[in-house]
């Protein structure tokens, strides 16, 4: 009974949602600073066909390892059945789609060519029909998006802010067994441990986030939290990202990159590492005991004031950051946080296995505090952005700053060629 009554709590708790909402802004602050003393390496574009055909022979390999990796690091994963598995001999036709088949992401995303304008540009627009399946467009229709051509030379750090945001355009929506999909049939995730199947964003919830520092009653009631899975994407995108660079193929290294980036800072948010901060596991089962004998109340009230405060810090992030990019305010206390950092604050990526230590544990470690401090603001929801000595951009400075701090660490990891 007691465990029923947990599960359906904490599923109920589970909300669909971007993490940073802006990964694409955050990351051109970020680069705006950490390659300021370095010439931005020039790279040329390459359709995801054309380099799938170069190196088909290598592909799979690659996979290999990070599924071998992924095994031994997540209980829950199952192994790539033979059918999903890329092979050199498959059709040119087919390439793109198998080797989506073989990630184990949505078959149908649309890794066309283009880069997302920060800050705005002129260029041909990219149609957002040709870069994600997503029937809700939600923020993207916000953002301009300009067509790339074949062959085309391109900054690396455009690259980089580009796909750091394209993971959320569809990469990892309906993947499970009871997803509207046929790929979920036989991706073997399993049923979707928490977050609705149903509805786009909520499907992907399981990609974006990691739940491991919750109290031990936590995980031996509610086991299903553990099937979690940003790093196998992780691993995937950064050994694809070795093999694009050490095979001479630079544009795919930083896109690869950039998607590897995009769940390293979804895991930097302290709603994305922490089921529930500041609410204990006998408070989870106290307002589902009451609300299963009629007393709704208690149960309504914890997930709105627990969502409201999540999709706040999220919102907000959002239109501030569009916000000092465009006037380039590079003195807010925000943007400083991303951006001043010196050689005595850079951290060192050593390697995906201390990813929940250095990353994880930092960002469940803020959620009760950031929690607080949200509520103690007494804002209901994003209307407008306040003055720079408002306390919302302390708390952003402060979860920003381990977001810029990660990403950069990454970045010099990287086994750049050009």
């Amino acid at each position: 009974m007691k465990k029923q009554i947990i599960i359906v709590t904490l599923i109920a708790f589970s909300f669909p949602s971007f993490a940073w909402n802006n990964h694409a802004g955050i990351t051109y602050l970020i680069l705006k600073d950490h390659w300021k003393d370095q010439k931005t390496p020039m790279v040329k574009v390459e359709s995801l066909k054309s380099f799938l055909t170069k190196e088909k022979n290598s592909i799979q390999e690659t996979l290999s390892i990070s599924e071998e990796w992924a095994l031994a690091r997540l209980p829950h994963l199952t192994k790539t059945k033979d059918e999903l598995k890329f092979s050199n001999l498959t059709k040119e036709s087919d390439i793109v789609t198998q080797f989506y088949k073989a990630l184990r992401v949505n078959p149908n995303h649309k890794a066309t060519l283009y880069v997302q304008s920060v800050p705005k540009k002129n260029g041909k627009l990219h149609p957002l029909g040709q870069l994600t399946t997503l029937n809700e467009k939600g923020k993207l229709v916000n953002e301009t998006f300009l067509s790339l051509q074949e062959g085309q030379m391109i900054g690396a750090d455009e690259v980089l802010v580009s796909a750091t945001d394209e993971p959320d355009y569809d990469l990892d929506l309906h993947l499970f067994e009871d997803s509207v999909s046929e790929v979920g049939k036989v991706y073997g995730f399993g049923y979707q441990p928490f977050g609705n199947p149903a509805v786009e964003y909520s499907s992907q919830a399981p990609f974006h986030m990691g739940f491991f520092y919750e109290p031990k009653i936590i995980f031996t009631l509610a086991g299903f939290l553990k099937r979690t899975y940003p790093e196998l994407r992780i691993h995937q995108f950064t050994e694809l990202s070795k093999l694009a660079f050490s095979k001479g193929h630079p544009y795919w290294g930083y896109r690869f990159a950039g998607w590897a980036l995009h769940y390293i800072q979804d895991l930097t948010q302290p709603y994305h590492s922490s089921v529930l901060p500041r609410v204990g596991a006998s408070k989870q089962i106290g307002v589902q005991l009451v609300s299963i004998v009629g007393y709704q109340t208690p149960k309504d009230n914890m997930i709105q004031f627990v969502s409201g405060r999540h999709t706040l810090i999220e919102e907000y992030q959002y239109y501030l950051i569009k916000n000092l990019i465009m006037t380039k305010n590079w003195n807010h206390p925000v943007v400083t946080s991303i951006m001043a950092f010196g050689a005595n604050d850079h951290v060192e990526w050593k390697s995906l296995d201390d990813l929940r230590v250095n990353v994880c544990k930092e960002a469940y470690d803020a959620g009760e505090p950031t929690d607080e401090q949200l509520e103690n603001l007494n804002i209901p929801k994003y209307e407008t952005l306040y003055e720079e000595n408002h306390p919302i951009h302390t708390i952003l400075a402060s979860l920003l700053r381990n977001t810029s701090k990660h990403t950069r660490a990454y970045l010099d990891a990287l086994p750049k060629k050009n």
